[in-house]
């Protein structure tokens, strides 16, 4: 197998909570809200590989679940590399790779230009896991539609789309995919006229994800409204989610907190109160963290310029408290649980 299309690895931990039905608050539960982050190379020379074990050593724990980032028709994923790191000796890691399509529109893979190479991405990975792995397709949807009439990226269009490859996938004997899917969740994608268009269905998603950061304090004081953003009308991710699809395992796909003159005074105080205030959210059932520093790897302009937890001493402490506290650890054999439910 072929190296991976981008050196950008996100390690997550998943709550072991995925289930249909959740806990309510106050409810003892032996697959808490587990925790993970993306670990792109804080440097030009370091590995994805390195990356994982840098953040491990930088948050004082192991990860648990190691994400990737894919793109194109060109590549089967895992490769050689994804699939050692989601194996590693004594520690393995439950893998979370998301795809998307590179030449080709939301219309034109549902009507089956790419079905060439699903069917073979599909024998691929059920060829190589023989354990849960998570899968999203095209995250941030929101971003790429195009509601012009032919565009092939209509709301219509990204529905076919994700069902049709959540199908092919599913198609192998062998599969082992857990669904997610993972929506920007902000109020001004949640304002657009097509954005309850957007769900295609509850019988091809199994997880339910929002990508949210803290530039602003004034904006994201707390963790409490990372998760759930209202603004006007729109309740908040959360809440919208909480409400329209209730027997849907929720988690946080990319967090951050950027590290800026701005954000430093209140690093600390956001991470002090991170695990009281997420007890609040009994639907959220895992979190990854979004980790890097200014380096534009492989290229890209990333628009989340600084998270690196090791920015400085301050807010590696405070992150490093955040981490280890009893809210991210959970039973080993929650592990095995995450396609049936909890």
């Amino acid at each position: 197998m072929k190296k991976p299309q981008t050196a950008f690895v996100a390690v997550v931990v998943l709550v072991a909570g995925l289930a249909l039905s959740l806990p309510s608050i106050g409810v003892t539960n032996e697959c808490n809200v587990l925790f993970g982050v993306a670990a792109a190379p804080l440097n030009p020379e370091q590995t994805p590989a390195e990356a994982l074990r840098e953040f491990e050593a930088d948050a004082g724990r192991k990860m648990e679940i190691v994400h990737y980032y894919e793109l194109g028709q060109d590549k089967l994923f895992p490769s050689p590399a994804e699939f050692d790191m989601a194996t590693r000796p004594g520690e393995p890691l439950i893998p979370f790779h998301n795809w998307r399509p590179d030449g080709l529109t939301w219309r034109e893979v549902a009507d089956g230009a790419a079905d060439a190479y699903l069917y073979r991405l599909a024998q691929h990975l059920g060829e190589a896991y023989s354990q849960p792995y998570f899968l999203s397709l095209n995250a941030e949807f929101e971003r790429f539609v195009d509601p012009a009439p032919g565009s092939g990226q209509t709301a219509a269009d990204f529905r076919d789309f994700f069902s049709h490859v959540v199908r092919v996938i599913r198609s192998n004997p062998h599969h082992q995919a857990v669904i997610v899917l993972n929506y920007s969740g902000t109020a001004k994608w949640a304002s657009m006229p097509w954005f309850e268009d957007l769900h295609p269905g509850g019988d091809v998603v199994d997880w339910i994800a929002q990508d949210t950061y803290m530039f602003d304090p004034a904006a994201t004081p707390g963790m409490a409204q990372l998760v759930n953003q209202p603004s006007g009308s729109w309740p908040g991710f959360y809440a919208w989610a909480a409400m329209k699809y209730p027997d849907t395992p929720q988690m946080i796909a990319e967090w951050g907190v950027e590290n800026s003159a701005l954000t430093a005074p209140y690093v600390e105080d956001f991470y002090a109160s991170a695990a009281k205030d997420l007890a609040k959210f009994p639907k959220l059932r895992a979190l990854v963290y979004w980790n890097r520093s200014g380096l534009h790897d492989g290229g890209r302009d990333w628009a989340i310029d600084d998270t690196a937890i090791n920015a400085n001493s301050e807010v590696n402490a405070a992150f490093r408290k955040f981490a280890n506290n009893g809210l991210f650890f959970s039973s080993p054999t929650c592990r095995d649980k995450l396609r049936g439910g909890l």
